[in-house]
């Protein structure tokens, strides 16, 4: 491994067995026919980075991604099921602020414990002990027991010792997540401090935080390398699916609660068939013009045949409704096949919209159905449900 690269993971992979009862493990494990009982989570598929002496390394993406499961990878708590890690130097991982605090024993007896746990000298002990305590900033209660500090003491004198240690690779997992605001600035200074002598990793939900210091990122998705390379890159793309994962989400939403506001769908097939219908557009912006494309073929002649257009935003407030017979449009040929275009000057404002093709003679229904959802892209400056054709006009 090259001098200069501290951390070099190579096509790491972390499976867990899930199993739906305890007792399936001892079946599977005396199965003379060596049956599986159980099921195969991938929290890590295929990972591969490198972090250079020097360099600060991003992990970002949502929780149950893999962040945690790698950062413990590299710290030494869990082993790769599949592919190859090496490091260079010591590794101090923060994986919980107060994880390596006792109790009963006071703030002093916390900080002597882990100096030594750590391999520092005892020369340098009286040093490293006022450091600590000057990070913490808790006064007499650091000769009280942890038990009786409150979460933010607890926190303050677990980031005071476990940076006191001076690690080539320091792991930090949502540090900056608790604590308030003076705190967080308080450790990102301390961060920062530190940055020429020691390699970072540094888990963060916090873009502003990742951007502020990290040169790389590492985004995972679903346990697997989705991106990586510099920072202002990997932050861009993680925001961009982040957007796309939200619009896919609320289409989703909309087509499972759609059925309160648009009613019931029905197909009388014994009179019309062959029904087609969709908008020449997924995505329209305002003033575009909309072409909302329809087909069938009756199998009878109708006496008063009508097409109505309800449209409804994403939470079902109804917009407008379009029907053939107010613009007194007669479909009532002996064509009993139809293809019908309805075209419509967008004026919805940026929003999911849901619309429904309704096929009626007279007052008998016919035919309703569902179209495939349209949007109007986001333009500034534009408010309420619609932007009205309009002039202005002036003296001057």
């Amino acid at each position: 491994m090259n001098k200069n690269i501290v951390i070099k993971t190579q096509h790491i992979s972390k499976i867990y067995k899930l199993y739906d009862q305890p007792f399936d493990r001892v079946k599977e494990a005396f199965n003379p026919f060596k049956k599986q009982y159980h099921k195969e989570f991938h929290a890590l598929k295929d990972v591969s980075f490198e972090l250079k002496r020097g360099e600060a390394l991003g992990i970002i993406g949502r929780n149950g991604n893999g962040k945690s499961t790698l950062l413990k990878i590299i710290a030494g708590v869990l082993t790769p099921s599949n592919g190859h890690i090496n490091t260079r130097g010591r590794i101090s991982a923060i994986l919980e602020l107060t994880s390596s605090l006792k109790a009963e024993l006071t703030g002093i007896e916390n900080i002597e414990l882990n100096l030594k746990i750590n391999g520092i000298k005892q020369q340098d002990l009286k040093t490293k002990i006022k450091e600590i305590e000057d990070f913490a900033d808790i006064g007499e209660y650091i000769y009280q027991p942890v038990k009786t500090y409150s979460s933010g003491m607890k926190s303050r004198l677990g980031f005071g010792i476990a940076t006191s240690v001076e690690p080539d690779i320091l792991i930090l997992d949502e540090v900056l997540a608790v604590g308030d605001f003076n705190f967080q600035q308080k450790c990102l200074a301390k961060i920062n401090s530190m940055r020429d002598d020691m390699s970072i990793i540094f888990v963060s939900h916090s873009m502003n935080s990742v951007r502020l210091f990290c040169d790389n990122v590492l985004v995972l998705d679903k346990g697997e390398k989705a991106f990586y390379g510099k920072a202002d890159d990997g932050i861009k793309y993680y925001l961009e699916q982040e957007e796309k994962k939200k619009v896919q989400l609320k289409k989703k939403e909309t087509k499972q609660n759609i059925k309160p506001f648009y009613g019931d769908l029905f197909h009388n097939e014994e009179k019309i068939t062959d029904v087609t219908h969709s908008w020449d557009k997924e995505t329209y912006s305002l003033d575009d013009e909309m072409t909302l494309n329809i087909s069938f073929k009756l199998l009878y002649k109708p006496k008063n045949l009508i097409i109505g257009i309800p449209i409804w935003t994403s939470d079902g407030n109804m917009v407008t409704s379009i029907n053939s017979d107010y613009d007194k449009i007669n479909f009532n040929s002996d064509n009993r096949i139809l293809n019908v275009s309805l075209k419509i000057k967008c004026v919805f404002n940026p929003e999911e919209y849901t619309s429904v093709i309704s096929i009626v003679d007279g007052s008998e229904f016919l035919c309703r159905k569902l179209n495939e959802s349209f949007s109007v892209a986001n333009k500034p400056r534009v408010f309420g449900l619609v932007t009205l054709p309009h002039t202005w006009d002036s003296d001057e």
